[in-house]
């Protein structure tokens, strides 16, 4: 379910969180927040590690890890939330346990 946005603030289906950076996309999976942050946000050159987990009331739980493709090593998009499929800039679409934030499979796109 897509959580609406507002200056920094995520809502909706009982969550408001303030968040840390940018936000492009925040959904409710579940009971868990994802969010993907603004890769703009992170440093310049090194993978942007830019999709996190939160509970309904904002409790951290995880960031995602990135997958080995430097720069380009960004998340942009929730494709599917169940399974959870994200796709990332370097044209890889990642399954990731929605409870621990691990990769369990990559498939290239392009």
């Amino acid at each position: 379910m897509k959580l609406e946005i507002r200056d920094r603030w995520i809502e909706g289906a009982g969550v408001r969180i303030k968040s840390e950076y940018p936000v492009l996309r925040a959904s409710l999976v579940g009971d868990r927040v994802l969010v993907i942050y603004d890769w703009m946000a992170f440093p310049r050159k090194e993978p942007a590690r830019n999709l996190f987990c939160y509970d309904k009331s904002g409790a951290f739980l995880w960031r995602a890890p990135d997958i080995g493709f430097g720069a380009v090593d960004v998340y942009t998009n929730i494709q599917s939330e169940d399974p959870l499929w994200v796709g990332n800039f370097a044209c890889v679409n990642c399954r990731i346990n929605a409870v621990t934030g691990e990769v369990e499979e990559q498939v290239f796109t392009k």
